[in-house]
Parts: structure tokens; C-alpha cells; sequence
């Protein structure tokens, strides 16, 4: 009798013994063995709602801290698609918080000084140490992104602190950030494209950190979004969808002390004429949108996300007092479209916590030049996990 190749498995039967896997890091490490397989685990990965593992709360409007006596020893990941929480069992996350994740892996940060930050896969447990946040300050306000995976050699890590306008990088393995001298601009969000990095500020301003070994920074100096005169409360986002860099406007109001969102704007730069150009159609694509991390993803695979639709979270994390006392929680899509807010996930679970997407590896977009040293590598960091040559 012939020999069967793992590879050769029909994709109805790799569907159905997929679809029987539980544990998210079972259906992670399946679709690590071959490119079919591959292909059928991402239509059960679908992209999770993070949950913080810890509580707090504000006292008043400058006041904020954690409350650790909520810490647990887990991750806990809200299936968007199923509407089904997995608890995944992580020791490492005990006394730490999410500040985000960049290619499927978590960013933590210690509760407790000098707030060790580390990079961790929760699907393999796989943990990288990276510098302290002392350096930092504002822990809650922390911005994290890699420029691969950090199983990668080349990666880099770049951190923004919204608040203070501090800006650092740094490699896996260094002791210390190295930060960009008399940076005092306060930022909205970082993104690494075509190979490097960018910031954006609250105008629309593009500016083009160097991370070399002296820490230099340049401005792109882009002509400012006009924002509606009425309503001056925004935030923008960076994502990168079909090789094009794209800013997403978020416009907010805040009755009683709380965020609503009410309205999106998207933009597409052109790097020629140095100007952001309005979008008004993103195709057969959605938007994953959060302070923490966002994404585009093709909504082939996802039958709970509609095209042309921006999904964003409530992750401003000095909120949660607020939140459990208003009726809505600021959770939802906005069809860029029709312009229609769609209110989501409305669960006491997810109005209880500061959110981030958490978007596994495997289904992550891949960048054009890939290593086979980060492939390789990322198979032998599984636990007792044997993948034969196909």
C-alpha cells in the first residue's frame, strides 16, 4: 500500500479534524507543519479579542492604577467568530498586563518595578526579554510593535509612549532602550512598512524614525488632515493593507467622562506629492483597529466580518470605571460605506476589560522577504512537537 504524505490530506478531512481541536494552540502548532495545512487552519484561527488579566479602575480624572489582586495566571482570548472565550493556561503573565501584541506575540509588562517587559507567543510559550519600562514611564499609555517576529534575527522593537511623546527602540536581548534625543512630540500610533518605521501625530504629520545605532529620527512633512471643525477629539491609526500605508481617523465624543466613537475617515499616502488622499473603499477587506495593534485582513476566511468595515475596540484602559456604568460600550464596526456604527460583543466579560486584537502568527500578513531562519526556528520552539520532512 502507498505511502500517504501528511501534505496530501484532502482539505475536507484536515477541515473536520481541525475544526475538533479545542485548544487554539493545538490548531496554532497543525498549521506550522506544511503549507496545506497551513491553509486550513487559518479558517479556524480567526483573529481574538485579547482580554486583560488584570482589573482597575479610576478614582478621578487623572488617577489610575491597576488593581493586581485580579492578576491571574492566564490568557484569556475571545473567539470573534464563535463568540466562545478560550483560558489559556500562562504562568509567565502572572503580575504583568497587556500592553498590545505585533505578530502574534503578547507584549507584558511587570505590575511591579522595575517592569520587566517581555515578548511572549501564548500559543507556544515561547518568551523573549526585553528592557525594562522604567526608562519609559506611563506604563499604560505603552506602545509596542516588532518589525518581524521576534524569533527573527533582524527584529526590532520600537516603543512610543502616548502621553509623554518619549520614543526608544531596541533590540531582543539588549538591557536598555535607546531613545530618540529631544523627541517631546506626542504621538498616536507607530507602524513598521516596507521595512521601516513610522509615527504619526494627531495632525496627520508622518515622521520616519532611524533605528541605526545612534537614534535619529526625520519628518515627513505631509500636508495636516483638515478634521471636522465641531468635533476637534480624534485618534489616528496606521495600517498597512495591500502594500499601501493607510491613516484611519477615529472621531470621538465623551458625554459623562466616557469615549463614544461615532464616526471613521480613511486616507492613503502618496508619497510623491507628500499628502494624505481620502479612501472610500478598502474592497474585500476589513480593518482590525485598536490602540494596542491593528490590522487589514481579506475577510475570505471570516464569516463574522463584512467587507469594506473597520473594527474597533474599546482599549482605552483608563476607562474601565467609566464603561460598566454607561449603556453602550464603544466596541463595534463602522461601515465606511453607509457610515453605520454596528455595536459588538456586547458581553459583561468584554465591557469588564481593556481589549487589544490578538491576531495569531499564521494568519498574520506575511512581509515579501521571509527568512528561513525565523521559519525553522519557530518549529523547534515547540514543545515535543514532531513535524516530519514532506
Amino acid at each position: 500500500m502507498a505511502q500517504v504524505l501528511w501534505s496530501d490530506l484532502p482539505v475536507e478531512i484536515l477541515l473536520i479534524i481541525f475544526q475538533n481541536l479545542k485548544d487554539p494552540s493545538d490548531v496554532y502548532r497543525c498549521g506550522l507543519v506544511c503549507v496545506s495545512w497551513k491553509s486550513v487552519a487559518t479558517t479556524i484561527l480567526p483573529p481574538f479579542l485579547l482580554l486583560s488579566n488584570v482589573g482597575g479602575f479610576s478614582d478621578d480624572m487623572t488617577s489610575f492604577h491597576f488593581e493586581p489582586s485580579l492578576n491571574k495566571q492566564s490568557c484569556r482570548l475571545f473567539n470573534t467568530q464563535t463568540n466562545e472565550t478560550h483560558e489559556i493556561f500562562l504562568p509567565e503573565v502572572e503580575k504583568c498586563w497587556f500592553s498590545g501584541s505585533s505578530f502574534g506575540w503578547l507584549i507584558t509588562i511587570c505590575l511591579e518595578p522595575p517592569h520587566e517587559v517581555h515578548l511572549l507567543n501564548p500559543l507556544t510559550r515561547d518568551r523573549i526579554q526585553l528592557p525594562a519600562a522604567r526608562q519609559l514611564s506611563l506604563r499604560s499609555d505603552l506602545r509596542v510593535i516588532t518589525s518581524a517576529s521576534p524569533l527573527n534575527p533582524t527584529c526590532l522593537v520600537l516603543a512610543i509612549n502616548h502621553l509623554k511623546g518619549a520614543l526608544a527602540f531596541c533590540r531582543p536581548g539588549d538591557k536598555s532602550w535607546t531613545l530618540f534625543e529631544d523627541f517631546c512630540r506626542r504621538l498616536d500610533d507607530v507602524i513598521h512598512y516596507k521595512g521601516e518605521f513610522y509615527a504619526v501625530n494627531s495632525v496627520g504629520h508622518l515622521f520616519h524614525p532611524h533605528c541605526n545605532t545612534h537614534a535619529t529620527q526625520k519628518v515627513l512633512h505631509l500636508c495636516p488632515i483638515e478634521f471636522l471643525p465641531d468635533e476637534p477629539l480624534h485618534r489616528n491609526y496606521l495600517v498597512e493593507l495591500d502594500d499601501k500605508l493607510l491613516l484611519v481617523v477615529r472621531y470621538m465624543h465623551m458625554p459623562f467622562r466616557s469615549y463614544f466613537t461615532y464616526e471613521f475617515e480613511v486616507y492613503e499616502l502618496n508619497r510623491v506629492e507628500k499628502v494624505w488622499i481620502k479612501v472610500i473603499n478598502i474592497g474585500n477587506n476589513t480593518i482590525l483597529l485598536g490602540t494596542g495593534s491593528s490590522i487589514s485582513l481579506p475577510v475570505s476566511y471570516f464569516r463574522n466580518f463584512q467587507v469594506n468595515c473597520i473594527y474597533f475596540i474599546d482599549d482605552n484602559i483608563k476607562d474601565i470605571y467609566f464603561r460598566s456604568l454607561r449603556a453602550v460600550h464603544n466596541t463595534g464596526s463602522y461601515n465606511i460605506a453607509t457610515g453605520q456604527i454596528e455595536y459588538l460583543f456586547e458581553t459583561s466579560l468584554i465591557r469588564s476589560s481593556p481589549l487589544n486584537w490578538f491576531v495569531p502568527e499564521v494568519i498574520c500578513r506575511k512581509k515579501k522577504r521571509k527568512m528561513k531562519s525565523w521559519s525553522s526556528k519557530i518549529r523547534r520552539s515547540l514543545l515535543n512537537w514532531y513535524t516530519p520532512k514532506i
